[in-house]
């Protein structure tokens, strides 16, 4: 199970995570995701990790693409904090993607 709570704020959509981020779960943070930028045009989003475990490939994967979009990885614990320093190390090795 995957919990996902949002919170609007003036210029900033956080999507606080708690739980498992695999298997149907990613295909439900994916949906919610493009909803809130759909809703939210330009404001910041702020991917807020807390207490999620276990993070599959398509988990990953996913948090990777939200991060090329522009979303902000927050995490706590040290395997998910672990799991962001990998993602934005990748991004910043690559490059911009277009």
């Amino acid at each position: 199970m995957l919990r996902i709570t949002a919170c609007h704020q003036e210029d900033t959509v956080t999507l606080r995570l708690e739980g498992q981020l695999q298997g149907p779960w990613v295909d439900e943070l994916h949906e919610c995701w493009q909803r809130e930028r759909a809703a939210r045009g330009g404001a910041a989003i702020l991917i807020e990790l807390v207490e999620v475990y276990p993070v599959d490939a398509a988990g990953r994967a996913l948090l990777a693409r939200m991060h090329r979009a522009g979303a902000r990885l927050l995490a706590s614990g040290a395997l998910t904090k672990a799991i962001c320093d990998e993602i934005v190390a990748g991004s910043e090795t690559r490059g911009p993607r277009r």
